[in-house]
Protein backbone atom coordinates (compact mmCIF):
# COMPACT_ATOMS: atom_id res chain seq x y z
CA UNK A 1 0.00 0.00 0.00
CA UNK A 2 2.99 2.34 0.61
CA UNK A 3 4.37 1.73 -2.76
CA UNK A 4 1.07 2.77 -4.49
CA UNK A 5 0.85 5.39 -2.25
CA UNK A 6 4.39 6.84 -2.85
CA UNK A 7 3.92 5.86 -7.17
CA UNK A 8 0.66 7.56 -7.20
CA UNK A 9 2.90 10.79 -5.51
CA UNK A 10 5.31 10.50 -8.11
CA UNK A 11 3.22 10.60 -10.30
CA UNK A 12 1.14 13.50 -9.43
CA UNK A 13 4.33 15.41 -8.85
CA UNK A 14 5.78 14.78 -11.96
CA UNK A 15 2.79 15.54 -13.67
CA UNK A 16 2.19 19.15 -12.16
CA UNK A 17 6.29 19.17 -12.66
CA UNK A 18 5.69 19.10 -16.44
CA UNK A 19 2.59 21.10 -16.98
CA UNK A 20 4.52 24.01 -14.87
CA UNK A 21 7.15 23.96 -17.31
CA UNK A 22 5.17 23.88 -20.02
CA UNK A 23 2.64 26.78 -19.31
CA UNK A 24 3.16 29.98 -21.13
CA UNK A 25 4.25 33.04 -19.42
CA UNK A 26 1.17 34.93 -18.34
CA UNK A 27 0.24 37.82 -20.81
CA UNK A 28 0.84 41.49 -19.71
CA UNK A 29 -2.71 42.98 -18.91
CA UNK A 30 -4.99 44.23 -21.63
CA UNK A 31 -5.13 47.90 -21.40
CA UNK A 32 -8.99 48.26 -20.34
CA UNK A 33 -11.41 50.34 -21.64
CA UNK A 34 -12.32 53.38 -19.28
CA UNK A 35 -15.22 55.82 -19.78
CA UNK A 36 -14.31 58.29 -16.55
CA UNK A 37 -10.96 58.38 -18.36
CA UNK A 38 -11.73 59.77 -21.89
CA UNK A 39 -10.14 62.63 -22.90
CA UNK A 40 -10.31 64.81 -26.27
CA UNK A 41 -7.16 67.31 -27.36
CA UNK A 42 -5.66 68.45 -30.50
CA UNK A 43 -2.26 67.71 -30.48
CA UNK A 44 0.75 67.76 -32.89
CA UNK A 45 2.95 64.86 -34.38
CA UNK A 46 6.13 64.64 -32.64
CA UNK A 47 6.81 60.75 -33.31
CA UNK A 48 5.97 57.89 -34.84
CA UNK A 49 7.29 54.71 -33.59
CA UNK A 50 6.81 50.99 -34.09
CA UNK A 51 7.17 48.12 -31.11
CA UNK A 52 5.16 45.42 -29.75
CA UNK A 53 1.09 45.87 -28.25
CA UNK A 54 2.23 42.98 -25.67
CA UNK A 55 -0.16 40.25 -24.74
CA UNK A 56 -1.16 37.75 -27.55
CA UNK A 57 -0.21 40.12 -30.10
CA UNK A 58 2.95 39.93 -32.05
CA UNK A 59 2.06 42.12 -34.65
CA UNK A 60 4.39 45.72 -34.04
CA UNK A 61 2.00 48.45 -33.22
CA UNK A 62 2.14 51.85 -33.87
CA UNK A 63 2.11 54.66 -31.33
CA UNK A 64 2.25 58.00 -32.14
CA UNK A 65 3.82 60.81 -30.12
CA UNK A 66 1.96 64.58 -30.08
CA UNK A 67 2.14 67.21 -27.98
CA UNK A 68 -0.83 69.23 -26.89
CA UNK A 69 -0.36 72.17 -24.20
CA UNK A 70 2.93 71.50 -23.65
CA UNK A 71 2.19 67.96 -22.71
CA UNK A 72 3.69 65.28 -24.46
CA UNK A 73 1.23 62.18 -25.32
CA UNK A 74 1.60 58.87 -26.67
CA UNK A 75 -1.15 57.78 -28.83
CA UNK A 76 -1.74 53.43 -28.74
CA UNK A 77 -3.22 53.69 -32.21
CA UNK A 78 -3.08 49.98 -33.26
CA UNK A 79 -1.71 47.37 -35.19
CA UNK A 80 0.38 47.97 -37.96
CA UNK A 81 -1.17 45.83 -40.33
CA UNK A 82 -4.43 47.66 -39.80
CA UNK A 83 -2.94 50.64 -40.07
CA UNK A 84 -1.07 49.78 -43.35
CA UNK A 85 -4.58 48.12 -45.00
CA UNK A 86 -6.75 51.20 -44.49
CA UNK A 87 -3.49 53.38 -46.14
CA UNK A 88 -3.56 55.53 -43.12
CA UNK A 89 -0.15 57.27 -42.21
CA UNK A 90 1.07 59.92 -39.85
CA UNK A 91 3.83 62.43 -40.18
CA UNK A 92 5.86 64.51 -38.27
CA UNK A 93 3.74 67.94 -37.99
CA UNK A 94 0.48 66.67 -38.90
CA UNK A 95 -2.32 68.07 -36.78
CA UNK A 96 -4.77 66.14 -35.24
CA UNK A 97 -8.10 65.77 -33.01
CA UNK A 98 -7.64 63.20 -30.85
CA UNK A 99 -10.18 60.82 -29.01
CA UNK A 100 -9.33 58.32 -26.26
CA UNK A 101 -8.82 57.08 -22.86
CA UNK A 102 -5.88 57.83 -20.93
CA UNK A 103 -4.20 54.49 -19.22
CA UNK A 104 -4.01 54.41 -15.42
CA UNK A 105 -0.37 54.00 -14.93
CA UNK A 106 1.52 56.01 -12.40
CA UNK A 107 2.97 59.14 -14.49
CA UNK A 108 2.19 57.61 -17.86
CA UNK A 109 0.89 59.79 -20.41
CA UNK A 110 -0.57 57.28 -22.29
CA UNK A 111 -3.89 57.37 -24.35
CA UNK A 112 -5.37 53.97 -26.16
CA UNK A 113 -7.01 55.73 -29.31
CA UNK A 114 -10.57 56.01 -30.30
CA UNK A 115 -10.65 58.43 -32.92
CA UNK A 116 -8.16 60.45 -34.45
CA UNK A 117 -9.30 63.18 -37.08
CA UNK A 118 -6.81 64.90 -39.56
CA UNK A 119 -8.06 67.69 -42.26
CA UNK A 120 -8.00 64.77 -44.70
CA UNK A 121 -9.24 61.59 -42.58
CA UNK A 122 -10.30 60.05 -39.77
CA UNK A 123 -9.09 57.17 -38.44
CA UNK A 124 -11.14 54.95 -36.07
CA UNK A 125 -9.22 52.09 -34.24
CA UNK A 126 -11.94 51.39 -31.31
CA UNK A 127 -15.69 51.60 -30.91
CA UNK A 128 -17.05 53.63 -28.14
CA UNK A 129 -16.98 51.09 -25.86
CA UNK A 130 -13.22 50.36 -26.47
CA UNK A 131 -13.63 47.51 -28.95
CA UNK A 132 -11.04 47.15 -31.76
CA UNK A 133 -12.49 47.83 -34.61
CA UNK A 134 -10.12 45.65 -36.75
CA UNK A 135 -11.56 42.31 -35.43
CA UNK A 136 -13.34 42.13 -38.96
CA UNK A 137 -10.59 42.16 -40.62
CA UNK A 138 -8.32 39.20 -41.38
CA UNK A 139 -4.71 39.52 -39.59
CA UNK A 140 -1.90 37.61 -41.19
CA UNK A 141 -1.66 34.71 -39.89
CA UNK A 142 1.31 35.86 -37.70
CA UNK A 143 0.48 38.44 -36.18
CA UNK A 144 -1.37 36.22 -33.13
CA UNK A 145 -4.56 37.95 -31.20
CA UNK A 146 -5.09 41.75 -31.05
CA UNK A 147 -7.21 43.20 -29.31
Amino acid sequence: MKRNSALAACVLWTTIFSLAQSAPAPAPAKVKYDAASRIKFSGVVDSIEQRSLGGTCKAPGVFVTVTADEKTYELRVGPKWFVDTLTWTFTKGDKLEITGWKVDKEGSNEVVVRKIDRAEWSLEPRDDHGAANWLWMPAPKDSGKCT
